[in-house]
């Protein structure tokens, strides 16, 4: 089975990209940027990956990602006033 896991050596490709900085410079870079790394813009990539695979490869998602939706079960906390959303 292949792998399924990305890797990134975020101190590699600092120094992929600037080769001149000193070693403690580039490790200083990296730290920072593996400690403050936003993953959300690699979830909604993968998200769209996923969809387009599944067409791709004819696989249904429709009722296969865990959330159940049952008739009224839609609420509102702390309404904002507003004649959309009456006190009971």
């Amino acid at each position: 089975m292949t792998t399924s896991k990305i890797e990134v050596d975020v101190l590699q490709a600092v120094q992929d990209f600037y080769p001149g900085l000193a070693l403690f410079d580039a490790s200083v870079i990296a730290e920072n940027i593996a400690r403050s790394w936003d993953y959300s813009q690699i979830y909604n990539a993968m998200q769209d990956d996923i969809e387009y695979y599944a067409k791709d490869y004819d696989i249904d998602l429709k009722g296969k990602d865990g959330i159940t939706e049952e008739e009224n079960n839609i609420h509102i906390l702390n309404p904002p006033p507003s004649r959309l959303f009456p006190n009971d």
